[in-house]
Parts: C-alpha cells; structure tokens; sequence
C-alpha cells in the first residue's frame, strides 16, 4: 500500500512493524522513516485526535529518545510520519515466540538471551520513567511501541497516545495483553501506575515467553475467559496459594527471573493486580533488571548466560567455570584506621555486585559509581587464568590497595597498562578504591567462587 503525507511525499509501506491500540506501524522503502496508519471510527474520532496530536508536538520531549510525528497522511487515510531509528526491531520480537519455533530456549538464546532482554527492559522502563518525571504518561505501552537498535538503544514511537493522567474514556486506546485490568475494564483512564502495570506485563513476557495473566485454563476457554483475565478477574499465572489459572507454557521462572524480579513480578500481579497502589513504580523495576544484568555469568560451553547461583547452566546442563564477584562497597577510612587498630572489620556498605567471568569485560558502570544509569564507564574488570586486570577508563586515577597496607598502593590510570593480580578461592586482599582514601568513598572488593561441576 502506498500512502502520501500532507508534504506531498509518497510512502510505500512495506511491512508491519507491530499493531497497538488504535492502529498498525509499517516501515517504509525509504530506511529513514515509518508510518502509522490509524484505524478510527468516525470524523469526530478523527478530530479529537488531530487536536490530541498537535497538543503532543508542544511536550518537552526533545531530549528523550521517542519518535515524534513530522508529517501528518493525506486522506483518505489518518496517521502520520514518524523518523525511524536505523535497524530498529520492536520488542515483541524478544517475546513473541513465532510459531514455527519447536525449541523456545534455543530461540530465546539465539535472539539475545538474558543479558539483551533485560538491558532493553532496564532502558525502556528509564525512559518511561523520565517521562513520569514530567508528569507525563505513555498511555499504551506495548511491545510493538518499543523499539530497540543493536547496541539495546531504546526509543519509543506512537507519541500520539503520550497525555497527562486522564479520566475514564468513552473511546478506550489500549493494546488488550497490556492494558492495567482498571483501563481494560474501562473504569479507569491512564496515569504513571497504569503505565507501570503495562511495563510489568511486558518485562515477564519477554523474560519468561508467558503471559502473566493467561494460564492454560483461560487459554483453553472462550474469549469471555481471556477478557475476565484481562479485567483481573482471574488469578495470575504464578499465585502462591490460588492454582486455577497455572501456565505449563513458558521458561522456568528461576531460571529467568532473579528473585528481587520475582518479587515485583507478585507484588505486581498479586495485590497490585485490582489495587494499583500496591503496585512497584518503573525505578523499582529498572533497578531490579540492572542488578539481573550484574549477576550473569556465560557458559564456558555454550556461552549462553544465566545467574550466577544456578548450580549449572540452564541451557546446556555444563557446570560453571570460575568467576569474581566484584562487590561495590562505600567505607569511611577514618573508620578503616580504627578498625585496624582494633583488629576489628571496618563497617561497610554493599552497592551493588558485578560477576566476572572468563568470556570477556566487566565494568563499574555510572550506575553502581554515582547512581546514574548512563554515562561513561569508570573501570573495566577482566578476569582470565586466574588473574584479575583492572584498568581505568576515565581520566580519574584510582587506587589499588592490599588491605591496610598502604606501602603496597598501585594507581590505576587509564593511560597506563591494566593492573593484574592473581587471585585465590576466596575473598582476595586486594581492594580497588574509587575515591579519596581519607573520606568516605566506595571501593571494590573481589572474591573468587571456584569451578562447579554439575
């Protein structure tokens, strides 16, 4: 179909690129640009939402990564033009296994695995959140409204459906799997918890290749089964103590999720399921995935990766090779002084732990440094033949340090050649300090976990 934009530009749509609540987005022989196409009822219709959509290009939007309209369609077709982000692939691609796939593992590793899912996660539930932070709402989040680029850059397209909060809507827009129960049963409009119950839905189907909400009990019954599920009229899939609606679909949960993941996924599903202030925000959600993406370790074998406390590799059944656990700490030296003195520990405080292992680079990101979820890396960790090399990245000097024994400090600069020290079983001697030793600061420490066989 070739559509022609209120530019005079001629479109030749050539595939979907997903459908959400209101239309159906395409790309386009010119790599540049995508179209959406609308499906709207009447002239009102379509009038409300040509004011709806002026109103969207006046949003403080400029810095966030989200595709805004730049052309409008010529009748007789509604929509508009949006820039597209070059090889982009929407996020019902991680979690929508097609049809012909017999082997749903194999496919969720070949398609990225754990560490791609939950980047793309982490990042879509930032930017999300920004938006929030505007007192703004997507409305209809949904894996066809999320793009990712090769290197798990987020954007988001259909910025028509972007509003402050609303009221219950005579004209519902909602993608049906990933409408919060309120908005789907019509009794509620769109706000930051909705949002985030839309988010939810789409971070378990990606990471488990299950729908929260419908088990194999509503799947086997009619469509009126499926809406009451939708409307939270039904038990999630995973409820401790209510079995009706038990999925046999899907990846195990232990193996995909981490259990802080877990955890969000209950209070989500469970008691925020009908009361939306029950429900974890988008920063608890994001926190949650990076420290997921800190835990993985690759398979010496196959090279997929999982959590580190699995006892073997849950894809190919080999046992585990050799990792550091690098745990982010702050400290107070004055505090250190004193304990060495006293032969007693010094007092710390756990960030965040980053597992190194042999398949390649580590690094101390913004986000265990200062709390920033982007920026420039600090440190790289690399771990191989039983030695550890740490180098700095940034124009900073850091300290490597064998606790109290100051005569044995090794800067490391990010000009000069990594710094390798062996390591044992164990909690190694050596610590990497991440600031000025006199004061508080953060540091790390390595401790080596041993080679498990299954």
């Amino acid at each position: 179909m070739n559509v022609k934009d209120d530019g005079g530009r001629t479109h030749e749509l050539v595939s979907e690129l997903g459908t959400g609540g209101q239309g159906s987005v395409y790309t386009t022989r010119d790599d540049r640009y995508v179209v959406k196409v609308l499906r709207l009822p009447d002239e009102a219709a379509r009038e409300q939402w040509l004011r709806r959509l002026s109103a969207v290009r006046t949003l403080p939007l400029e810095d966030l990564q989200i595709a805004r309209p730049i052309r409008l369609l010529q009748r007789p077709h509604v929509g508009y033009v949006m820039e597209r982000v070059p090889s982009a692939q929407p996020l019902a691609s991680l979690c929508q296994v097609p049809h012909v796939v017999d082997a749903p593992g194999q496919w969720f590793v070949e398609t990225g695995g754990l560490r791609r899912r939950l980047t793309v996660l982490a990042r879509t539930a930032r930017l999300l959140g920004h938006l929030h932070s505007r007192g703004l709402v997507y409305g209809d989040p949904s894996p066809a409204n999320v793009l990712f680029s090769s290197d798990e850059t987020v954007s988001l397209i259909d910025a028509d459906n972007l509003r402050y909060a609303s009221k219950p809507l005579s004209e519902r827009v909602l993608t049906p799997w990933f409408a919060a129960p309120e908005v789907y049963a019509g009794k509620s409009g769109v706000n930051s918890l909705t949002d985030a119950f839309a988010f939810a839905a789409m971070a378990f189907q990606t990471l488990t290749l299950v729908h929260p909400l419908l088990g194999d009990q509503v799947s086997q019954d009619d469509a009126e089964a499926e809406e009451a599920a939708l409307r939270g009229e039904w038990p999630w899939i995973d409820h401790p103590d209510d079995d009706r609606n038990r999925s046999s679909a899907g990846l195990p949960r232990a193996l995909v999720l981490t259990p802080g993941l877990l955890a969000l996924a209950e209070q989500t599903f469970g008691d925020g399921l009908l009361d939306p202030l029950a429900r974890p925000g988008l920063s608890a959600w994001e926190e949650a995935l990076w420290e997921a993406v800190d835990r993985l370790l690759a398979c010496p074998s196959c090279s997929a990766e999982a959590d580190h406390t699995l006892e073997e590799c849950p894809w190919c059944g080999a046992g585990r090779g050799p990792y550091v656990l690098a745990e982010v700490q702050v400290t107070d030296q004055e505090v250190t002084d004193l304990a060495a003195t006293q032969r007693v520990p010094a007092p710390t405080m756990a960030l965040a732990t980053v597992v190194v292992g042999t398949d390649g680079p580590r690094y101390v990101e913004p986000r265990h440094f200062t709390g920033e979820a982007q920026g420039a890396r600090h440190v790289e960790l690399m771990f191989k033949d039983g030695r550890l090399s740490v180098r700095s990245l940034d124009e900073a000097t850091y300290t490597l340090r064998r606790e109290q024994r100051d005569k044995d400090d090794v800067p490391v600069e990010q000009q000069g050649k990594p710094k390798r020290f062996p390591l044992a079983p164990g909690r190694s001697a050596w610590q990497l300090h991440l600031g000025t030793l006199a004061g508080q600061h953060r540091l790390v420490t390595f401790n080596l976990i041993e080679e498990r066989q299954p």
